[in-house]
C-alpha cells in the first residue's frame, strides 16, 4: 500500500504502523543518488573480485564462490562497500528525514551502523531469501524502525523485500524459515530507485529469493529517538571487528559527520536479542509475554541459524545429536537439538532422549559466547559453559558450519 500521500502528516503515519506494522513511500527519493552509489558499489565488488573485469560494474558477470556475510569470504568486498560514502549518506536526504521526524520526533536518528545488502543469486549457492525475522529481537531497541532503500530497480524475482501485515502487534515470535507466498498477509510489490519500506522493530519481514543472475544491492538503515539507549554497537560499522573502524572507513569523504550519533545519546552493552520481554511501544500493541516466552524466540533463531549454515561437505556423511540446555533467567530449561543425518541438519526441540552431546550454559553466558563476547574456551574454565558426553564431538561439530 503506497502511502506517499501522508508521509508529512504525523496522526496518519502512525495509524497506518499500528494497522499494518510498515509504511511504503514510492518515489520517496531523487534516484540520480542512489544510482550513483549503487554503480560505486559494484565498482567496488568488482575490484575485490566479485565481478568480471572485462565490462562495466552494471553489466558486468559475477564470479562465484557466491558470498555471504556469514562467511569469510564476504569481509574485503564488503569492506570497500563501506567506504562508499553515498551509503552512509542517503538516509540523510531532507525528503527521508522528514518523514521519520514526523512519525517518531524531532529527536529521531539514523544508527550510525548501515547495512549493505549484497544478495548473491540463490543458483549460485547461497539460501533461498533472507529468513524472516523481527529487528527488535536483533537490536533490542523498542520502538527503533528500519527503512529499506533498493539501490537498483527490484521486482520481486530479484528478491525484494516482504512484510507480514499484522505481526507488529503479536508481540514476539520464532522466526519463519522463509516468507510463505501462500499466506495473504504477506506484502510486497516491484520496488524502483527511489521507493522506501519503512516498518517497526516487530513487523516481521524477509525477503524473497533472488531468482535472477544479478546481485541485489539495497541497505538497512535503522532509526530511533535519542531519548532512547542505543546499542553501542550501532554506533559502529556493520561487522566491525571484521572490519575497520570508522576512521579508516571514512577517510577522504566529504563529510564524516554521516556516522556521527548525536551529541549526548545514552549507550547500553548488548548482546543481541537478551531484551526478550518487550517493553510499552508508543506505535504497537504489545501483548503480555513471559522472559521464558521471548528467550524461546532468541534462541529458535540462534539455532534456525546454525542450520542454515550447516555444510554437508565438511560433516562427511556424519550422523549426530548434539544437544544444547540453556538456563533461562527463570530457571527455565530450554533443550534444542542440532539433528544431523543424510547430509542435513534439523533442529528439535524438547527430544525425548538424550543426544551424544549436551552443551549447557546459562541464557545470558550463552549469548555472549555465541556474539563473541565471551570465548568459549574461558567458558569452559569457568564452568559457564559445561560438555556431557563426547567433548571432541562437541568440538568437530564446530567446522560443520559455515565460518
Amino acid at each position: 500500500m503506497d502511502s506517499t500521500p501522508i508521509a508529512a502528516d504525523p496522526d496518519a503515519l502512525r495509524a497506518r504502523v499500528a494497522e499494518d506494522g510498515y509504511v511504503f513511500l514510492r518515489g520517496l527519493l531523487e534516484p540520480g543518488p542512489i544510482r550513483k552509489t549503487a554503480h560505486q558499489v559494484l565498482a567496488a565488488l568488482q575490484a575485490e573480485g566479485w565481478l568480471s573485469p572485462d565490462a562495466e560494474p552494471a553489466e558486468a558477470e559475477l564470479l562465484p564462490p557466491a558470498r555471504d556475510f556469514k562467511n569469510a569470504n564476504f569481509v574485503p568486498g564488503y569492506a570497500r562497500v563501506q567506504k562508499v560514502e553515498g551509503l552512509h549518506s542517503l538516509p540523510h536526504q531532507p525528503a527521508l528525514t522528514a518523514v521519520l521526524r514526523a512519525l517518531v520526533g524531532d529527536d529521531v536518528f539514523c544508527h550510525p551502523r548501515k547495512v549493505a545488502r549484497l544478495v548473491w543469486p540463490t543458483g549460485m549457492g547461497t539460501t533461498p531469501g533472507l529468513y524472516v525475522h523481527q529487528d527488535f529481537v536483533v537490536e533490542g531497541v523498542a520502538d527503533m524502525f528500519t527503512t529499506w532503500v533498493p539501490f537498483v530497480d527490484c521486482p520481486p524475482e530479484l528478491g525484494g523485500l516482504a512484510v507480514l501485515t499484522g505481526s507488529q502487534n503479536q508481540g514476539v515470535a520464532p522466526r519463519f524459515d522463509h516468507v510463505d507466498q501462500d499466506d495473504d498477509r504477506w506484502a510486497t510489490t516491484s520496488y524502483r530507485v527511489g521507493d522506501v519500506l519503512l516498518f517497526h522493530c516487530l513487523t516481521a519481514h524477509g525477503a524473497l529469493p533472488n531468482r535472477t543472475s544479478r546481485l541485489r544491492l539495497s541497505a538497512d538503515y535503522r532509526w530511533q529517538s535519542a531519548a532512547t539507549p542505543v546499542p553501542a554497537d550501532a554506533l559502529r560499522p556493520h561487522l566491525f571487528g571484521a572490519l575497520p573502524d570508522w576512521d579508516e572507513l571514512s577517510a577522504g569523504w566529504a563529510e564524516p559527520g554521516w556516522v556521527t550519533p548525536p551529541a549526548g545519546v545514552r549507550t547500553v552493552e548488548r548482546t543481541g536479542g537478551e531484551a526478550a520481554s518487550v517493553p510499552p511501544s508508543r506505535f504497537v500493541t504489545v501483548p503480555e509475554q513471559s522472559p521464558t516466552d521471548g528467550e524461546h524466540v532468541v534462541l529458535a533463531g540462534l539455532f534456525n541459524n546454525m542450520r542454515d549454515a550447516f555444510q554437508p561437505a565438511r560433516a562427511a556423511g556424519r550422523t549426530a545429536a548434539i544437544d544444547y540446555r540453556i538456563t533461562g533467567q527463570d530457571g527455565a530449561d530450554h533443550h534444542w537439538r542440532l539433528a544431523v543425518a543424510d547430509g542435513g541438519c534439523t533442529v528439535v526441540t524438547d527430544p525425548p532422549s538424550p543426544g551424544e552431546v549436551t552443551i549447557s550454559s546459562a541464557f545470558s553466558d550463552y549469548l555472549r559466547i555465541v556474539s563473541g563476547k565471551l570465548d568459549p574456551f574461558a567458558a569452559l574454565s569457568t564452568g559457564k559453559l559445561r560438555i556431557e558426553g563426547s567433548p571432541e564431538l562437541a568440538v568437530e561439530q564446530l567446522t560443520w558450519f559455515r565460518d
